[in-house]
């Protein structure tokens, strides 16, 4: 008997297009497990020639889900090419800006994507968006006036509902008035309590999924997060910092220094990258993103965040390693998103017109990170003598969560037979492991060149005529 690839279909409720690969030997036993990426995208080539000031409209093209994080991780490494200092407002306006986003890409992804997995019961409800909405109408109505919330803030700092174009080297391209500031604030102090209310839904949610699942997606590793320099909780801003599987903070570097800590490689099965800690070496893999976050802060904004994260860590420990426990840490991350916009919507400042200074362009080189919704983003650019774009790099979440999404996949099938692998129960478990990561696939590809891209041309006849490589 010879050994054998099985490739499920297209893993859904994902943004973007995944699937799963199962390698068998020749007892029919399954021995490995990949989570494949398969869109192309190609930003980080398609960039070169261009302005560097066109870089946060052009990649907040990259995707639909994350373009606010995008926008405002280009504009942040402009300004650090050219040293610029934002006025306050400015600063506070982009801070926004992202909470907005942030918040309402929680929402959408805990109910409506990753939601249907444990929030429509075990009976023979639908397993989709639809069974969330009949089961639990008045949670569903919750969740969608969240994510409204969010939406509203984006399309009024930022200029548009997706794709903002209002931040732009040197600050703002405009401020609020008191009108809109007030609506803002209105509508994140209504909306707390749901807030606070749906990361109640996530504990129960979550300790049900670890009851029914104990051993499944806990293998430890590293993880990464930006941190103030007090070690405080902090989505836009501060440095990198890095905690052990032990719970050890083992390094803390500016994004500017990342190549000296973070290295890249290209995968043979999958048109993402991945990443590692140099500090261990290629098998030094690493989480992000809402657990990664969660685990690290030492603070968080607010009195009821705090008081989340305190439950979170009596219930799970620190660090919690179960990728399970990411619907919690996402849900808490909402809250601590509401509690930092009151603080900063209450704030005059944020109504001042001073929202941007001049930018002289040059040659340089800009690098700058975020924390997107799914996890650290870095975006690196470097400029000639007019402004041209000469290289890029971006690392997104899903690329640095590769090494986790593969666990997850094989933690659920490692040593079952074809058929146990294939059973309906078994699959849902591998696509719940990577739901739990909220994978954005749209955005972990890499550039023309290094990819493993391989074109087969076939004739009318379906004949192999030939193979051309990477291009």
């Amino acid at each position: 008997m010879m050994s054998e690839t099985i490739r499920l279909s297209d893993t859904k409720r994902i943004e973007g297009h995944g699937r799963i690969s199962l390698f068998l030997d020749e007892a029919n036993t399954v021995t490995g497990a990949h989570f494949d990426v398969m869109e192309f995208r190609g930003f980080e080539k398609m960039v070169e020639g261009r302005m560097v000031w066109e870089m946060p409209l052009i990649t907040s093209r990259i995707c639909g889900v994350c373009p606010v994080s995008h926008h405002l991780a280009a504009v942040k490494a402009v300004d650090a090419m050219y040293g610029v200092e934002l006025p306050p407002a400015a600063r506070m306006l982009r801070e926004v800006l992202h909470l907005g986003g942030f918040t309402q890409d929680h929402a959408l992804h805990f109910f409506f994507l990753a939601g249907p997995d444990f929030l429509t019961g075990d009976g023979s409800g639908s397993k989709d968006i639809l069974g969330v909405v009949t089961g639990q109408p008045e949670l569903a109505l919750k969740a969608i006036g969240l994510r409204k919330t969010g939406q509203h803030i984006v399309r009024t700092v930022g200029g548009r509902a997706s794709h903002p174009v209002t931040a732009i080297p040197g600050g703002m391209s405009k401020g609020i008035k008191r009108e809109q500031r007030d609506e803002m604030l209105g509508m994140v102090r209504e909306g707390i309590e749901d807030a606070v209310f749906s990361a109640g839904v996530a504990r129960e949610s979550t300790l049900r999924l670890l009851e029914k699942n104990p051993e499944y997606g806990r293998n430890p590793m590293p993880m990464v997060s930006l941190l103030t320099d007090e070690g405080g909780y902090d989505v836009y801003d501060g440095r990198i910092n890095v905690m052990m599987a032990d719970g050890t903070i083992s390094e803390r570097f500016a994004p500017s220094e990342y190549t000296e800590h973070i290295g890249e490689k290209v995968l043979p099965y999958s048109y993402a990258k991945s990443t590692y800690l140099r500090s261990i070496g290629e098998d030094g893999s690493y989480r992000v993103g809402p657990l990664a976050r969660i685990n690290l802060a030492s603070q968080m904004p607010g009195e009821r965040s705090r008081e989340l994260v305190q439950a979170f860590r009596n219930e799970l420990g620190r660090p919690v390693h179960a990728i399970l426990a990411y619907h919690w840490a996402r849900m808490i991350e909402l809250v601590a998103g509401y509690e930092r916009l009151i603080e900063l919507l209450s704030d005059d400042t944020i109504l001042s017109d001073d929202v941007r200074v001049k930018v002289e362009r040059g040659p340089g080189t800009g690098i700058a990170a975020i924390e997107a919704p799914r996890g650290t983003l870095i975006h690196h650019y470097e400029a000639d003598d007019v402004g041209r774009v000469t290289k890029a790099n971006m690392i997104v979440a899903t690329t640095q969560n590769t090494a986790s999404l593969d666990d997850a996949v094989l933690h659920a099938v490692t040593g079952l037979s074809r058929d146990d692998a294939l059973a309906e129960d078994t699959v849902r478990r591998m696509e719940m492991g990577i739901r739990a990561h909220d994978p954005c696939l749209s955005c972990a590809t890499h550039e023309i060149g290094r990819m493993p891209l391989v074109i087969d041309i076939v004739g009318p006849d379906g004949t192999l005529l030939r193979s051309e490589g990477a291009i």
